[in-house]
This record gives C-alpha cells, structure tokens and sequence, in this order.
C-alpha cells in the first residue's frame, strides 16, 4: 500500500498550526487560545458550533480536492458560507466600534421650579 502524500503533509501542516498556536498561548504574549471559543469569560456555544462546523466543511471541500471532484459550484457554497456571515457582522453588528473611534454624547440638564 503506497502512502497518500497529500494527507501527509496536510497532517503536518495540521500539526504545524496546533503547535504554533500552542507555543503562542503558552507564551508570555497576549495570545490567549481560549478567545477562539469564549466570550465573557464562558464558553461560547456559537463558537464552538462555529469552530467545528468550520474544520468538518474546510475537511471536505480538502477531500474533494485531493480526490479531484471539487467544482467550482462546490468551492463558492463554501466560501459564501464563511464570508457572508462575516460582512454581516461588520455590516450589521455597530455596537463594536474600532478603535479611535470618537463617540460624542449631549447631556441637557432640565432645572425644576417650585412657585
């Protein structure tokens, strides 16, 4: 049985990244690996969902590819997938202001009168 090369080396860059990942959490850096999945100090089921949803669709269309059988109808389902969802939230999400961003507020004050 001869060795398939391409998963191979996907599995080393597979490695590659964890470990990369891994020395950059561990590390005094203000990487923290958690913040993938976590929001306001929880685990995030959004995220999670998100994450994995993200690994088993990329795994697919790598499959696909090393077997030959990507179309071009495959490889746009599965990047408007993963970029619809991410303009939306820039379009869509104004709570997050970038940083430098100037907010400007008007307090009136009202006076109330006994006669």
């Amino acid at each position: 049985m001869k060795p398939d090369w391409m998963l191979m080396i996907l599995g080393g860059a597979l490695l590659l990244i964890v470990f990369s990942f891994w020395r950059a959490h561990i590390g005094k850096g203000e990487f923290d690996a958690f913040d993938i999945i976590m929001e306001n100090g929880r685990v995030s089921k959004i995220a999670v969902a998100f994450m994995l949803v993200l690994g088993v669709t990329t795994w697919v269309i790598i499959d696909l590819q090393i077997k030959g059988a990507l179309t071009e109808g495959y490889f746009t389902v599965y990047g408007t997938m993963w970029v619809v969802p991410l303009v939306a939230k820039v379009v869509f999400n104004k709570a997050d202001a970038p940083a430098g961003t100037t907010i400007t507020t008007e307090i009136k004050s009202t006076e109330k009168t006994t006669l």
